[in-house]
């Protein structure tokens, strides 16, 4: 985890928050939502490195 990005929530979880992620994670098609988020994330594409020059292959032409 990149400690520079996160922030800590402004207000702490309540018992019901709780609760229903409690809920959300003990189905029975958990394995499937999981499957499918992770078929879904597949296709977005990659967030661009900031850092990296997208048209530094270009410096020898110019």
């Amino acid at each position: 985890m990149n400690l520079e990005v996160y922030a800590p929530p402004s207000t702490s979880l309540r018992n019901r928050d709780w609760k229903a992620l409690l809920e959300l994670f003990d189905r029975e098609d958990v394995d499937e939502i999981e499957a499918d988020v992770q078929d879904s994330l597949r296709l977005l594409p990659p967030e661009p490195c900031w850092e990296d020059d997208p048209f530094d292959f270009l410096r020898e032409y110019l």
